[in-house]
């Protein structure tokens, strides 16, 4: 029998027409729960209509982990064995979601380990800065002074968070300049050999800023 799981939510989301939550423990061990039956959640809501959102804590009573074949990056997933043994159990406000981020920041060197698909799937790193690319749900950063354009095909790491896609839409032109702090989860999207897509690549799954910018009207 595991020991409950106390999961605080980091990040959510949207994969195709579902939606991805990742999240650390309280002493800083990454967990992406997976529901009973999927690899994905159906809704990015509770059953009382409220959103889930980062600095959600989660409980979770039975649960196994989890080993994706296809996609051996991703090693931080567990699958929860029911609806019924996973509940919201509190939750953090901004401050004190900045503060336990602040403690559990990961190196350098665990960001090029997640980009590279190296035993990991997933990081929480503070940066320097944070630009958007003009015209697309893009980003770059610096890190230790350092850029990360992840030039590929088209510039910058596409963002997949779902209250800064609803930002972006409602405010094209926003600067990161000024913020007290920035830190960002960078994860792995897992591979799709059925559409040719067969290394896991790296999308900005969060975005934890001080101060708070808050969720638009529109979200998500």
């Amino acid at each position: 029998m595991n020991r409950p799981l106390k999961i605080i939510i980091l990040a959510i989301t949207q994969t195709y027409e579902r939606y991805c939550v990742a999240g650390m423990t309280e002493r800083g061990q990454w967990i992406r729960p997976l529901p009973p039956d999927h690899r994905f959640w159906a809704s990015y809501k509770y059953d009382d209509g409220t959103f889930i959102k980062p600095g959600d804590i989660w409980e979770v009573a039975d649960y196994v982990k989890y080993n994706d074949p296809t996609s051996p990056g991703h090693t931080e997933d567990i699958r929860v064995l029911s609806y019924e043994s996973l509940y919201k159990c509190g939750e953090l406000n901004n401050t004190e979601l900045c503060a336990f981020v602040k403690q559990h920041l990961e190196s350098e060197q665990t960001l090029h380990d997640t980009l590279n698909a190296n035993g990991r799937s997933l990081c929480l790193i503070k940066v320097d800065d944070i630009w958007k690319i003009e015209g697309a749900n893009r980003i770059c950063f610096t890190m230790n002074a350092k850029e990360y354009r992840n030039n590929t095909y088209k510039e910058g790491y596409p963002v997949t968070d779902l209250k800064w896609r609803s930002v972006f839409r409602s405010h094209r032109s926003i600067s990161f300049k000024g913020f007290q702090n920035l830190y960002l989860c960078i994860g792995l999207a897992r591979t799709e050999p059925n559409k040719n897509i067969t290394r896991e690549y790296p999308m900005v799954i969060s975005i934890i800023t001080n101060p708070f910018v808050d969720y638009p009207p529109q979200y998500p």
